[in-house]
């Protein structure tokens, strides 16, 4: 009798830590392939689940992203941790965004249904599946970078916040986001003070922290400088390889991109999903 309790205490326990980890801390302690494979499970229900943010994406998010970036009039954007696309998708909805996006996630699910969302957009957005930092690009690559709703999901925060730095070109625009405490995941909710401290020891500057919704602010800094546009470049002028660090050196092959130094080849998919 007492060997059953024991193994009912045991599974009850192991129970409560898995929920608390899946659905409290969305399988931030588990390595990034078991955290994608959850996120592909919950692909497809991904947005209902989210709409009640979602529907002031265009007002909170969009338009005032696109007041801060006025010019350049064509922006290249890199969205880290796009999920479904939701930024892609609330800018593509403005006439007056004529940039270009690059949207990356570790999850192939949740890309396939931003692949989905997006498809009348395609030659004006790039998906990329890419599991870890650092980010696959050189210093100063993008005029815009956003990470929004995730920040709070990657362990090491400022690294993380000085990788978006690195990418962004002087003069360019960070959008991202910080749980609220009233978001019940306290072991991961960083204090607006600690954020803005993460931003400044990676550069940014003038760091806006805005009411968004009630498990959210929304977070916007500036790289200090004068920006020079980017201008209209494709995956293969901007990537770095993933296995040898040479930048800007891919050729095209079928439904693919291949490092010219190391062979790396990155396989695209039929949903135009870069795997790298």
């Amino acid at each position: 009798m007492i060997t059953w309790i024991i193994i009912a205490v045991v599974v009850i326990g192991i129970l409560f830590l898995l929920d608390r980890e899946i659905y409290r801390y969305e399988g931030i302690h588990i390595g990034p392939r078991l955290q994608a494979w959850l996120y592909d499970r919950w692909a497809e229900k991904y947005d209902r689940d989210k709409q009640a943010s979602q529907t002031q994406d265009v007002e909170m998010l969009a338009r005032p992203l696109l007041a801060k970036i006025s010019t350049p009039p064509e922006p290249l954007l890199l969205d880290v941790a796009t999920g479904t696309g939701r930024l892609p998708f609330a800018l593509m909805s403005q006439a007056d965004f004529k940039g270009r996006i690059f949207a990356m996630d570790i999850s192939h699910g949740m890309l396939q249904q931003a692949a989905k969302k997006l498809a009348s957009h395609r030659e004006r957005i790039t998906l990329m599946q890419y599991e870890s930092l650092p980010l696959p690009f050189p210093d100063e690559t993008f005029d815009v970078v956003s990470c929004v709703e995730a920040l709070e999901l990657i362990g090491e925060k400022q690294f993380a916040v000085m990788e978006l730095a690195r990418v962004l070109r002087p003069g360019g625009i960070l959008l991202t986001s910080r749980g609220t405490e009233e978001s019940g995941r306290g072991i991961v909710v960083i204090s607006a003070e600690m954020l803005t401290a993460l931003l400044h020891n990676a550069g940014f500057a003038d760091v806006e922290i805005t009411p968004w919704w009630r498990i959210f602010n929304r977070v916007f800094a500036r790289r200090p400088g004068t920006l020079i546009p980017a201008g209209n470049k494709s995956l293969k002028e901007l990537l770095r390889c993933p296995q040898c660090g040479n930048a800007r050196n891919f050729a095209e092959v079928e439904s693919a991109l291949q490092c010219q130094k190391c062979g790396k080849r990155i396989n695209i998919d039929r949903d135009g999903i870069a795997t790298l």
